[in-house]
């Protein structure tokens, strides 16, 4: 199968393909990309001065959200090019990806003597569209999940040894690695950084060995651990107005957790959220189960690595289920975990089995026939528009790359339809990898039109002048897109009262999703001046009407 070497070189260089090609190909996509990217320029312009790189500002508000490491490196991918660009503020996730699956691959070496484990298991996790999809984007999982990935590979390489060498302390290169892990987690997403932490009591807890805890927790450990993310919170607490500790630490960590104002889903969302999200390798899962049942069975020394595997699986997903507020991402940083577990289960049946069953071949061919023809189809009559999305339509061009990228594989799946499943196997993982590089650099664009908030900043520029601001009702994501493309000074307005105060204090324009403009009746009549993408996604901007008008009834303007 190669040596780990060539291993290592095929993932980077799959790797480095998928996730970082075309990665400017498109706008910042609302909610979380535009107000990222403009966070990092602002800390990247210094516009608050040396206190702006403590302090994270949006549009010169004091920023409550998150942590600074991601605008740190966005920022400072974007020094050289005079501002933070898309791809500037992409990069630390891109190369973020790419680590996640290197590392991925030397924690399956770690944990199992099949080299296979570590190769499917690194490539699986790459071609999860979930996280691919994520390494491509301006936001803060990927790099999340790289530092826990790497806190996990340290925890395991400490547990060895202290397995070989009962009575030495654990290496300090290690334990300082595991402990700076858990603090740039922390320092890129908060307290949710440290569940390594609790993923290696349970797992210790499992293998009835929690006294080693002790020898993992020396004092300094918790200062690099704990330290960063506490000390930036004192500095920017001390920096900030009165009252950003409360929005930033207590309605962060509490009141999310306990009274989720936003992304509240029952306790069982992820019970099909998970299967959605790590597509297409969830058909895989019935493999890692009959792997791990066979390890219990028959290998302690392959059930120990399966119990962690197991615990970074289930740790964050009961604690995120108790959690009222739940978005699929929150998971990613233990899809290594689960890529892992289904990289065991394809070892385990390829030692089984010299062929690949007739249903598995058929079933693939007839999907990649069944993409082919789609593609083909598109491309014959003009183009796709989906009724059911307004705005996303797929372009000819683009649809017949998909279909070439399916019926290339559809040929090597039909050449090899005799050989070992490894081959098929093979044949299937660069496909998908073909198709999303596809999907990545073809099709996205057909989705600005819905996603980008740029032809909503560049109407605000073009009413306003250029020291105005633009009131922002709702919509916090929004704010980060016209401050980045329009260039314009913004009010966010949570509520109907702050747009009175925002007109009363001589504001005239407020952008909103059109379908909440019935909220604003106690504030008066307005007028609709400018509007932007179609149905319930539809944006306007507005300005109230002179109340002379507003009390004769005058419609609103173009509604």
């Amino acid at each position: 199968m190669g040596s780990p070497r060539q291993h290592s070189l095929l993932l980077f260089s799959a790797a480095a393909l998928l996730l970082g090609v075309g990665l400017g190909g498109t706008d910042f996509w609302a909610p979380d990309e535009p107000r990222y990217g403009q966070v990092a320029e602002e800390v990247r312009a210094m516009k608050q001065g040396a206190k702006g790189l403590v302090l994270l500002h949006l549009g010169g508000e004091p920023y409550t959200q998150k942590p600074p490491l991601y605008y740190w490196l966005a920022a400072l991918a974007g020094a050289g090019l005079g501002k933070v660009t898309e791809v500037a503020a992409r990069i630390p996730s891109a190369l973020a990806g790419i680590a996640t699956v290197l590392v991925t691959y030397a924690l399956g070496r770690q944990l199992f003597r099949a080299p296979g484990v570590a190769l499917f298991g690194s490539a699986l996790l790459l071609t999860n569209f979930r996280f691919a999809h994520l390494a491509r984007r301006a936001q803060l999982d990927v790099l999340l999940t790289l530092f826990e990935a790497v806190a996990v590979l340290a925890f395991w390489k400490i547990d060895q040894h202290a397995r070989a060498h009962a009575d030495r302390p654990p290496p300090r290169q290690l334990l300082l690695l595991l402990h700076a892990m858990l603090g740039a987690a922390a320092l890129t997403k908060g307290p949710v950084g440290w569940l390594p932490g609790l993923v290696i009591v349970v797992y210790l807890a499992w293998e009835g060995r929690l006294a080693l805890l002790k020898r993992l927790l020396p004092a300094w450990g918790l200062l690099v651990s704990v330290g960063p993310v506490v000390l930036w919170i004192l500095a920017a607490t001390w920096l900030a107005p009165s009252g950003f500790f409360a929005e930033a630490v207590v309605d962060n960590l509490v009141n999310r957790v306990v009274d989720a104002t936003s992304h509240v889903r029952p306790i069982y969302y992820y019970l099909y959220q998970l299967p959605l999200d790590f597509l297409p390798w969830t058909l895989l899962w019935p493999l890692a189960w009959l792997a791990g049942r066979q390890a219990w069975r028959t290998s302690p020394e392959m059930a120990r690595p399966a119990r962690l595997l197991v615990s970074w699986l289930l740790v964050p997903l009961v604690l995120f289920s108790l959690v009222s507020g739940k978005r699929g991402l929150y998971l990613l940083p233990a899809f290594p975990a689960l890529a892992l577990l289904c990289g065991a289960g394809i070892q385990t049946w390829l030692a089984r089995s010299r062929s690949a069953p007739a249903w598995i071949r058929v079933s693939l061919l007839a999907l990649a026939a069944t993409i082919a023809g789609a593609g083909a189809l598109i491309w014959r009559t003009g183009g796709f528009e989906w009724a059911g999305y307004p705005g996303f339509a797929l372009s000819p061009n683009g649809s017949a790359a998909v279909g070439m990228a399916a019926a290339l594989g559809l040929t090597a799946g039909l050449a090899l339809r005799k050989r070992a499943p490894a081959s098929l196997l093979a044949v299937t993982i660069s496909t998908i990898l073909a198709l999303e590089l596809v999907v990545f650099t073809f099709v996205y664009p057909s989705f600005d039109a819905e996603k980008s908030p740029r032809p909503v900043a560049t109407l605000a520029a073009r009413l306003t002048e250029p020291d105005e601001t633009v009131g922002v009702f709702d919509d916090e994501g929004l704010a980060g897109g016209i401050l980045y493309y329009g260039e314009r000074n913004v009010k966010i307005l949570p509520r109907a009262q702050h747009v009175q105060r925002f007109l009363a204090g001589g504001g005239r324009y407020v952008v909103l999703e059109r379908w909440k403009l019935p909220w604003l009746d106690s504030v008066g009549r307005f007028q609709v001046h400018a509007t932007t993408r179609k149905g319930r996604r539809e944006l306007a901007i507005v300005s109230r009407l002179p109340q002379s008008e507003s009390r004769s009834g005058t419609a609103w303007g173009k509604l």
